[in-house]
């Protein structure tokens, strides 16, 4: 799994009811990298494979971290 800023994090594509795949992606708990944190998802958002819907929930994941970093 990915580090990012000291935070494990996931991205994962998930078959969606129609065609295509949607993101989630999974920020954990700097400190102790087993608690989940955050669970971030477009369920709007669709993509033609799994590897390009994990690439787009790695990058919501970066930017949630980003965003936290921001505003301490």
């Amino acid at each position: 799994m990915p580090q990012y800023k000291g935070h494990l994090i996931y991205g994962v594509g998930v078959r969606g009811a129609s065609e295509g795949w949607q993101c989630r992606g999974l920020v954990f708990d700097p400190d102790d990298k087993v608690t989940q944190i955050k669970k971030l998802e477009h369920a709007e958002l669709t993509f033609k494979t799994a590897g390009k819907a994990e690439a787009h929930a790695l990058r919501l994941c970066k930017t949630w971290i980003d965003e936290q970093s921001a505003g301490h």
